[in-house]
């Protein structure tokens, strides 16, 4: 997507930008120094200077976009905002900030290397206990016991013409993708788990593991995973991307299974994720199924890496 066009939808959802616009008005202090990465637009930035920051530094890698951000700053009257077009972590030599922005989450929260970003913008900090913007980020999953998203998925078996179309089917059976899930796919808010949670003001690992586990409470067929996540942006001031929140330019992550497994009632169905967001890998996820019994015996289990896909 051209980034200009990548702003508009981003801009378009008004529930994003009152709540950041909402935290900047907790966080921004008169007179605050304030580094921007990923500034696109410049939107943040403009908002903070209204807002009685003094300096702003708006660091962005895509030409088109740094460019956007020069000709908004400059259609505004804005001064005091200087755009660096280049990567946040090649960047030496600017003023130290009271406060750092950084809205570089996508749908799978951790795709735009928001942690790898975030743990290096520290050094741009006068304190190590300096204001940042987002603040922390939980990750959260739920089985999804509804055919529609596999279906779509699982149409390599239904092609047909006396072929074995496994290659393809394998491939796709092991990558994310990135769909609108309704709360009516999962079995209830009981079943959502929190796999994942950063504070962005502490040091992050780039790896990230987790093992939930759910109980069958009645026969059920999980035919995959919803991802979702819920950031704070400041103290009580959250976007979520939950199926049970309003609806943002954001959607959900679906893992799906090879094959759905159905679920006696009292089995249990056990879900290991891990995530790789290094910045050598950009970002990598796996996930690892087992169906168990009652007794605590592993009965089936499935694996899928996105290097497969």
């Amino acid at each position: 997507m051209p980034s200009t066009e990548y702003q508009r939808v981003i801009l378009a959802d008004q529930g994003r930008n009152r709540a950041l616009a909402a935290a900047l008005r907790a966080l921004v202090r008169a007179g605050d120094t304030v580094v921007d990465i990923g500034a696109g637009s410049g939107f943040l930035s403009i908002l903070a200077w209204r807002l009685g920051a003094k300096r702003c530094f708006c660091i962005e890698r895509d030409e088109e976009a740094a460019r956007l951000c020069e000709e908004m700053i400059r259609k505004n009257n804005v001064t005091g905002c200087t755009v660096i077009h280049g990567s946040s972590f090649d960047v030496r030599g600017i003023p130290l900030a009271d406060l750092v922005l950084s809205e570089t989450l996508g749908n799978f929260a951790y795709e735009e290397n928001v942690i790898e970003i975030l743990r290096d913008a520290r050094r741009f900090l006068k304190t190590d206990d300096g204001r940042m913007c987002p603040q922390s980020l939980a990750q959260w999953v739920a089985p999804v016991v509804t055919d529609r998203q596999w279906a779509e998925l699982a149409s390599w078996d239904r092609t047909g013409f006396d072929m074995d179309w496994e290659p393809g089917r394998a491939r796709t059976m092991n990558n994310v993708y990135v769909r609108k899930i309704a709360i009516g796919d999962l079995p209830g808010g009981d079943a959502f788990r929190e796999w994942d949670r950063v504070d962005f003001r502490g040091k992050n690992a780039s790896v990230r593991k987790a093992r939930v586990e759910w109980q069958a409470d009645r026969p059920r067929t999980v035919y995959g995973f919803a991802l979702f996540w819920v950031c704070t942006l400041a103290p009580g001031i959250e976007i979520s991307t939950s199926p049970a929140a309003p609806e943002t330019h954001w959607q959900q992550i679906f893992l799906p299974l090879a094959d759905p497994v159905t679920l006696a009632r009292g089995e249990h169905f056990a879900l290991s994720i891990v995530s790789d967001s290094r910045i050598a890998i950009k970002i990598n996820v796996q996930w690892r199924v087992e169906r168990i019994s009652d007794c605590g015996k592993v009965l089936a289990v499935q694996a899928m890496d996105m290097r497969r896909g």
